[in-house]
């Protein structure tokens, strides 16, 4: 699988010919709000070419109207899915209803050779969830926004590949002792840090969870925006 950050809890999944994009925010929309974001988003909508639009959760930063409404009309193929109150959003965008694809929290989905299980995430969309992605052999953990709960180690965040987990310790995420509290539990062969670098009021340094992890004897980098990676 190749694997590419495209900022803050968003990136791009590539296996087996399909690709799936979570949680971009490629507008300004928070600007209004005083969140002004610190880099930009490194693809444009030409170069995303999704087949499965996820978002985990219907806050702006991560179900971005702006971007959904133009993935929707690039790519009238695109399956866009998420949960009840994300679907919800996605109608009163104009999104066709035969591209919708609600996700419940542990039922599987399954497109093509890629399965997808939404997983539980405890956050203030409290419809929100986290993603198990598995496909090759390989089997990815993305918490998306979530406190820290006993409830994120479960039967399908176990056994992991990979866990891509947030740091940032405000706005509802885990703070970096929380998310290697999880990774100590859980015991992946790679844990990397997300959910940092695009807001300032909404940050983090990284560096910290990759060395602690590093002493636990779990992979981990700091991941370079933009820049593909694999297993």
């Amino acid at each position: 699988m190749k694997i590419t950050w495209l900022s803050q809890g968003s990136f791009l999944f590539e296996s087996n010919n399909t690709r799936i994009l979570v949680d971009p925010y490629m507008s300004d929309h928070l600007e209004c709000k005083g969140m002004k974001r610190m880099v930009e988003f490194p693809l444009s909508f030409d170069e995303l070419k999704p087949d499965i639009l996820i978002c985990s959760h219907d806050h702006l930063d991560h179900l971005d109207p702006e971007s959904v409404r133009e993935i929707a009309k690039l790519y009238p193929a695109c399956l866009i899915a998420g949960p009840e109150s994300c679907c919800t959003h996605f109608r009163k965008l104009n999104v066709a209803e035969k591209n919708i694809k609600q996700l419940d929290c542990g039922k599987v989905f399954e497109f093509d050779k890629i399965k997808i299980t939404p997983v539980f995430a405890m956050h203030s969309d409290p419809q929100a969830v986290g993603l198990v992605i598995e496909t090759e052999g390989e089997k990815i953990y993305l918490s998306a926004d979530s406190e820290y709960d006993e409830k994120l180690i479960s039967k399908f965040t176990s056994d992991c590949d990979l866990i891509l987990i947030c740091i940032n310790g405000r706005l509802g995420n885990m703070s970096l002792p929380e998310a290697l509290k999880t990774v100590k539990k859980l015991k992946p062969k790679t844990a990397l840090p997300m959910h940092y670098g695009l807001f300032a009021e909404n940050t983090a340094n990284p560096e910290p969870f990759v060395q602690e992890c590093l002493k636990m004897g779990i992979k981990s980098f700091q991941m370079t925006l933009a820049k593909e990676f694999h297993l």
